[in-house]
This record gives structure tokens, C-alpha cells and sequence, in this order.
């Protein structure tokens, strides 16, 4: 009789640590945690701005305003776990194309929203 060690009950599944990760999965996780505090610095803008917004003008903001503010800081998270979940078999440098182009994305919805709250569209 041949011996099934995979049906054994005992066999446990083994997790990598961070040690054990190719030097190229490593790269990967280090742009993501480049570009994860490249929009946390953004958020920080949004709520930055949001800050001083209710200290100037306290809590009678316009509904477009609110919009304006809350989506200046939903924008970055919302990209940056869209370009996660895109980028998360890919190599180290298509992650950092995908990441680039998220945060591209959230720029271009802040300047949108911004130029919303200004009158500009």
C-alpha cells in the first residue's frame, strides 16, 4: 500500500512570510505601499480642506460644497483600492503603470470637483 500524504489530517497549509517572497514580489509590495501613502497624503488635503472650509464658514455648507469636500477625500481611497485590486498579479512595473495611472484618475476628479465648487463648469 502506497502512503496519501496529502489526505492526512495533519497536513497544514503553509502561509510565506515576507522572507520567503521573490525579490520581484517584494518590489511589488513596496510600490503599492509607495502609492498607499501618495493618496494618503491626499486624502489629508481633502480633509485638510475640509477643516478649514467648516472653520471659515462653519457648518452652513451648500450641498455642493459637501459633495465637493467628501468627494475630494473618497477619490484617492476609491482609486487606490480600484488600482489594487487591477494591479494585484501583475509585475512591479505594470503595478507602479496601474497605481500611476489611479492617481492620475484621482487628480482629475479633485480638479473636476474643485472646478465644480468654483463655477468653472
Amino acid at each position: 500500500m502506497t502512503k496519501n500524504t496529502a489526505a492526512t489530517p495533519n497536513a497544514v497549509a503553509t502561509r510565506s512570510t515576507f522572507r520567503e517572497l521573490t525579490f520581484s514580489k517584494k518590489v511589488g509590495w513596496a510600490v503599492a505601499l509607495l502609492f498607499a501613502l501618495i493618496s494618503a497624503i491626499w486624502v489629508w488635503v481633502g480633509v485638510a480642506n475640509l477643516f478649514e472650509a467648516i472653520a471659515t464658514f462653519g457648518l452652513g455648507l451648500t450641498g455642493l460644497s459637501w459633495l465637493v469636500f467628501i468627494g475630494s477625500i473618497a477619490a484617492p481611497i476609491v482609486t487606490y483600492g480600484l488600482g489594487f485590486l487591477v494591479g494585484w498579479r501583475m509585475p512591479a512595473w505594470a503595478k507602479a503603470v496601474v497605481f500611476l495611472v489611479a492617481l492620475a484618475v484621482t487628480m482629475v476628479i479633485k480638479a473636476d470637483l474643485e472646478s465644480l465648487l468654483l463655477g468653472g463648469l
